[in-house]
């Protein structure tokens, strides 16, 4: 895989953490013009291939996929972007922000013939396998309502007025 990754917040640290146990050919990062230094770092450690603040630019390189790990309100635009390109997309969840956007990105993926992945584990998860093996046990069912949550290591700061990336809707 040649990778392009897209973002230099929280959720990058946590894949670098993991990254060079992952059979990666080559990478390369793309930062805003104000995160050039972190992206660089990010880059150095890991020995990625360069950075580039240039979307159109990135997508022009030799990169055959993109990590999407932006605020989720930038997700389908980037994905788009990149399907388009005939790049395969692994993006953060979530997905996107209305399933308008989930049915657009999936059509033209597929027009593509490239690969769209949202970067979520809990299908691998025991109780998410647990809850699918049982489900046809519990018969007819008329109602559904299910919640996945964690507690957000940024929630703390939103608390005291600091407005981060996660919870910022603009």
């Amino acid at each position: 895989m040649k990778l392009g990754i897209i973002g230099t917040g929280k959720i990058v640290a946590d894949l670098m953490e993991t990254y060079d146990l992952l059979p990666i050919e080559k990478t390369y990062i793309l930062s805003t013009p104000r995160s050039v230094e972190k992206a660089q770092k990010i880059a150095d450690e890991h020995h990625f291939a360069g950075v580039y603040t240039s979307y159109e630019d990135l997508l022009q390189s030799d990169i055959d996929t993109v990590y999407i790990a932006l605020p989720n309100h930038l997700h389908y635009d980037y994905a788009l972007q990149a399907i388009n390109a005939h790049k395969h997309v692994i993006c953060e969840k979530p997905f996107v922000v209305n399933s308008l956007q989930f049915d657009t990105l999936v059509q033209a993926a597929k027009e593509a013939h490239v690969f769209l992945l949202e970067a979520m584990t809990i299908h691998a998860m025991p109780a998410y396998q647990a809850l699918k093996k049982d489900l046809s046990s519990l018969g007819s069912i008329k109602i559904v309502s299910l919640n996945y949550s964690q507690y957000s290591s940024r929630y703390d700061a939103f608390k005291e007025g600091t407005i981060l990336p996660a919870f910022d809707v603009h």
